[in-house]
């Protein structure tokens, strides 16, 4: 297994379409775990936290960092403050304050309890999915399923969605562990934003492209005082960065950099 780092924001929230590329996990991406809530389902809120519960021992057993929800927003308002950027314009940059998280993994159960004249019996269907919250791309996708019997129903739905926990978080670690070799391979996909003088743009997109750091590039959208570049890496978003600011400086063009989450990055041109 790969030495993985990640830092892991805990959330509880409705069912909704969440989106979790990893740089690396061990450059430190952060990583949300959401599950879905609000089923009026009887037992269906006792299988999410057994699973819920699984994935967050697998993980901090294994080293992952984790941070809850209450920090990450409290550390998301003294960005925002610090940072000049319109989150209702910005809607991914928003999430990405918000949440301070490159990947989430979202997950929801199905639950089946029986009790039988000899014993209760319980099933827990558990699917989730890694997305890329700056590139929108979905990571890996996995499903896990466990049974288990107890005194109770409750005892029994605690032990099958612990099991199906675990079953599903060794698959979930593992498709993310292949995702990031594929893009050590291939090249980190970047996206970042310009904003201002479209010249100054077109000549750092221009030495961008030159430079041998960058496999290739391409402008995404282009107009209103913005540009947004995808760039194929070969090297890390931070030394992406840096040879950016070194491009600049040699251009005599000022740039300051907005914010940077995930694989993506927002600079003014002054």
């Amino acid at each position: 297994m790969l030495h993985v780092l990640l830092i892991i924001v805990i959330l509880f929230i409705t069912p909704l379409s969440v989106v979790a590329t990893p740089i690396k996990p061990a450059d430190g991406e952060r990583l949300l775990v959401l599950r879905a809530t609000g089923s009026t389902a009887e037992y269906e809120p006792a299988a999410q936290s057994g699973v819920y519960d699984s994935i967050i021992e697998y993980l901090t057993d294994r080293g992952y960092r984790v941070v809850d929800r209450a920090a990450a927003e409290q550390a998301s308002i003294q960005i925002a403050a610090t940072h000049e950027i319109d989150p209702v314009l910005n809607k991914a940059a928003d999430y990405g304050l918000k949440f301070l998280a490159e990947y989430t993994i979202h997950f929801k159960t199905s639950t089946i309890v029986k009790e039988p004249v000899k014993g209760i019996g319980a099933l827990v269907r558990v699917k989730a999915k890694i997305v890329d919250n700056t590139g929108a791309r979905i990571v890996t996708a996995k499903s896990a399923d466990a049974s288990s019997t107890g005194f109770t129903p409750d005892d029994a739905v605690e032990k099958a969605s612990r099991s199906a926990g675990k079953k599903l978080v060794v698959q979930l670690t593992k498709g993310l562990e292949l995702y990031v070799k594929q893009n050590g391979t291939e090249g980190r996909t970047i996206t970042m934003v310009f904003e201002g003088q479209q010249n100054k743009v077109d000549k750092l997109g221009v030495f961008l492209e030159k430079n041998s750091a960058v496999a290739a590039i391409k402008e995404l959208e282009s107009g209103g005082g913005k540009s947004t570049f995808e760039i194929i890496s070969k090297v890390r978003r931070d030394q992406l960065e840096r040879e950016l600011l070194n491009i600049a400086s040699q251009q005599k063009i000022v740039l300051q950099k907005i914010r940077s989450e995930g694989c993506r990055s927002t600079w003014k041109i002054k």
